[in-house]
């Protein structure tokens, strides 16, 4: 398990950050996905202290899976009625600077690569103080060549970076890792409650998507079933592969075993119901669903995909790595965990220690801290 910077500070400087604060979280929409919730309980908690706090969203207003306090304003800048894809964006720039020029927010959190250029541009020339920092939530090696070379000049431009691994913060120029930091996401914390076991059960958590791999979990289970023959994957999400894998267990003849749950607001509570966890992505930035398995207590088997799994598993010690894409390797793993109840309770009683890694209370200070770098004492 490679070690993870989380600016773990001894004790609170929340007093330190002005009530006269603004800050500004923005991304595409709030609907179900790791940044997503991770933006809900970062805004939480900055406006439970006393912090003010508005969200920006570019293209999805419309749904929002997490609750978010009342006190937060929710800018829509989607402009759906809009024709034209250079239109649209023109507009959007010119709406960020208008709130810009109109509420001075002290640091905007782009909390998506792909939001950076919109904040940049809109902020250019308006002198009102508003830093804006960027922020790699996804594997930087899924975006094109031609992506990151029109990407560097914003990076440039901006006045932060918050990474959540050193590793990932490590595949970008040392001049942005200077002004950069890294901090992971917050572990959720389960509350104890008496657990109805599904026997002999392994779960997923995930959108239904190429990256998350579930073609190869499938094939994995297909095997596990040849071992464990009552055996039953539950697998938590949407996305626009489900019917293909649907489609897939049927031809598999694993249909009665799978169980596609949907997508959940209340992962969290589902996850206490199982005590094996199965992760197959191809890639990621910091996996939301390994962690909240972990601080559940489950026994996880995770591909070692850049980036994350590694970052949280000690192979053997709180959790397994298996390589990208290998059915075989991950079936022998699950089958292990199934039929050895000691080692798997081993497995969990490390797995959860997750939450005191990532708790929230280091992770919302290390912001804070960071918050304060960029923007000095606000007055």
């Amino acid at each position: 398990m490679q070690s993870v910077c989380v600016c773990e500070t001894n004790k609170m400087t929340t007093y330190e950050i002005s009530k006269k604060t603004r800050i500004v979280f923005a991304l595409s929409g709030l609907q179900g996905g790791g940044s997503e919730r991770m933006v809900s309980r970062l805004a939480n908690a900055f406006v439970t202290l006393g912090i003010r706090v508005d969200i920006i969203l570019l293209f999805d207003a419309v749904h929002i899976d997490y609750e978010i306090d009342k006190r937060i304003r929710i800018f829509d800048f989607g402009f759906p009625f809009l024709r034209g894809r250079v239109r649209k964006k023109i507009r959007q720039i010119f709406a960020i600077r208008d709130y810009i020029r109109n509420n001075h927010p002290n640091l905007i959190f782009c909390y998506s690569y792909t939001m950076l250029p919109y904040f940049v541009l809109a902020n250019v020339g308006l002198h009102c103080g508003c830093k804006i920092v960027g922020s790699q939530r996804a594997n930087p090696k899924v975006f094109s060549a031609y992506y990151r070379f029109i990407s560097f000049f914003f990076l440039l431009a901006c006045d932060g970076f918050v990474f959540q691994t050193v590793k990932m913060m490590k595949c970008y120029p040392i001049w942005l890792q200077k002004k950069s930091v890294v901090i992971g996401n917050i572990a959720p914390v389960i509350q104890e409650t008496e657990k109805q076991i599904v026997e002999n059960a392994v779960c997923s958590v995930g959108r239904l998507h190429t990256d998350k791999d579930y073609a190869t979990l499938l094939r994995a289970f297909a095997q596990v079933l040849q071992s464990v023959p009552n055996a039953s994957l539950h697998i938590y999400g949407d996305g626009p592969l489900k019917e293909d894998l649907q489609r897939m267990t049927v031809t598999l003849r694993i249909f009665q075993h799978v169980i596609f749950e949907g997508f959940s607001k209340t992962v969290e509570h589902e996850l206490r119901k199982y005590t094996i966890f199965a992760f197959s992505s191809k890639a990621e930035g910091m996996p939301n669903a390994l962690m909240e398995a972990m601080a559940a207590g489950l026994a996880c088997v995770a591909t070692d995909c850049d980036f994350g799994p590694a970052e949280l598993i000690e192979d053997g010690v709180n959790g397994y790595l298996v390589p990208v894409g290998d059915a075989d390797r991950m079936a022998e793993r699950l089958v292990y965990l199934l039929r050895d109840g000691k080692k798997r309770n081993e497995i969990q009683r490390n797995a959860c220690k997750i939450s005191d890694t990532f708790a929230e209370e280091k992770i919302i200070n290390a912001y804070l801290d960071y918050v304060k770098k960029v923007c000095g004492e606000v007055k």
